[in-house]
């Protein structure tokens, strides 16, 4: 390999120098490997208890709606104890309610209840962990790598991704659901060792108000800063209109290219086959706005074509192509609300930026419905279509006005 290879191989694992970045990394992919891996156990154990895509909404409303109710809170809680004892308390959470779950099912009980009890652990953890991590990503590489490191967290993550609706399936299909949410308990209490002995230093806001008024400020500065806020309207566009197509893939799977748990699985891991790839770009620290916001038009008109496919095979091959756009688009978005956001609001912003996956669960049981009265092709085209005209519009109007600027920041770019 040249001297240049090595630079730029280096280049693209900068943030692995730091210790804290490493811990912080393996605790993520424990809490995500365990996340995807119950995900396709509670999907497919709620849709053959009930055969309802309506179900399946409302399982997606429970994890999600706390995201909304909750991640708003999350940057003053964030300043008030720290980022790393939050994402503690939400791990040790969700692994109590796995193991108690898995526990119950192991005795025999599969009840819908009992899994809407678990969908609402996991959205309460959710909510809390994934800001939390964002931030820690910031303290623990700084402002220089924080797109490196961002884009390192996505690959890992995106390989749990690949690996646990895989291993979730064949878990499911081959022993039955309680060990999969014994497993994903086990690698909740793993990561919370790995954040108990993260060490980072944070930088937080130094006044110190009541928590409605930090939260009031924080949507102050969102408003007056329109580059954040074009990041932040993204997010609720695809957590609305996009994400929730995921919590319909039983119903792809059965209906469309007559599947079960394995193919579930399969499709599941399709989107994080192609973020492998797509992160390659993001991880050399590249990338801006105007690239942020082509790579979301490509991604939502590609899962609105994903949907009207029966063939399994083309069905994948789709997403895969779908998760090469969406990487760089999500990764990208993450690292510019942050790069472009003043320190002493950062975890303020982190919170309402996570709050727009609150959005998600209103998606989810209107795309329910929809599903219901129209069909999944229809409906999923629907709503990814209309995500992927707006990003269009937000794309083309963005293009041309950074054309007749003469500079941009760098964050901006």
């Amino acid at each position: 390999m040249s001297e240049a290879s090595h630079l730029r191989a280096a280049n693209r694992l900068g943030a692995l120098r730091y210790p804290a970045f490493r811990a912080l990394l393996g605790a993520g992919m424990a809490m995500q490997l365990g996340t995807w891996i119950q995900r396709i156990a509670l999907l497919w154990v709620v849709f053959q208890i009930t055969g309802s895509a309506v179900q399946l909404a409302g399982l997606g409303f429970v994890s999600g709606i706390f995201v909304l109710l909750i991640s708003p809170f999350a940057g003053p809680l964030a300043d008030s104890v720290g980022a790393r004892r939050v994402l503690m308390g939400a791990a040790v959470g969700q692994a109590i309610a796995a193991a108690i779950v898995a526990a119950t099912v192991l005795a025999g009980i599969e009840s819908v209840p009992l899994l809407y009890f678990l969908a609402t652990a996991q959205g309460v953890g959710n909510s809390l962990s994934q800001p939390m991590r964002n931030l820690l990503v910031y303290d623990a590489v700084g402002r220089d790598l924080l797109r490196n490191g961002l884009a390192l967290n996505s690959i890992t993550g995106n390989m749990m991704r690949v690996i646990g609706p895989s291993i979730g399936g064949a878990i499911v299909a081959t022993r039955g659901a309680d060990l999969a949410f014994a497993v994903q308990a086990v690698l909740l209490i793993a990561a919370v060792g790995l954040v108990a002995g993260l060490r980072v230093e944070s930088t937080r806001s130094l006044v110190r108000a009541g928590v409605w008024s930090e939260l009031r400020s924080g949507f102050a500065y969102v408003r007056g800063h329109r580059t954040v806020r074009v990041n932040i309207v993204m997010a609720v566009i695809s957590s609305a209109l996009v994400y929730p197509y995921m919590q319909f893939l039983p119903v792809v799977v059965v209906e469309q290219v007559g599947g079960a748990a394995r193919e579930l699985g399969f499709l599941q891991s399709a989107a994080g086959v192609g973020s492998l790839i797509g992160l390659w770009y993001v991880v050399s620290g590249r990338g801006g706005t105007t690239t942020m916001l082509w790579t979301a038009f490509v991604y939502m008109t590609l899962v609105a074509a994903f949907a009207q496919f029966a063939s399994l095979e083309l069905a994948f091959a789709t997403l895969v192509i779908a998760g090469i756009a969406h990487s760089i688009y999500s990764t990208l978005n993450q690292a510019l609300v942050q790069l472009n956001t003043e320190d002493q609001y950062r975890a303020r912003v982190m919170g309402l930026y996570a709050m727009s996956g609150g959005l998600e669960p209103f998606g989810t049981m209107l795309l329910g419905a929809l599903v219901q009265a129209l069909g999944v092709s229809y409906a999923i085209g629907g709503f990814a279509g209309l995500a992927a005209v707006i990003a269009f519009v937000f794309a083309v109007t963005t293009t041309v006005g950074a054309s007749r600027r003469p500079s941009r920041a760098p964050a901006e770019q």
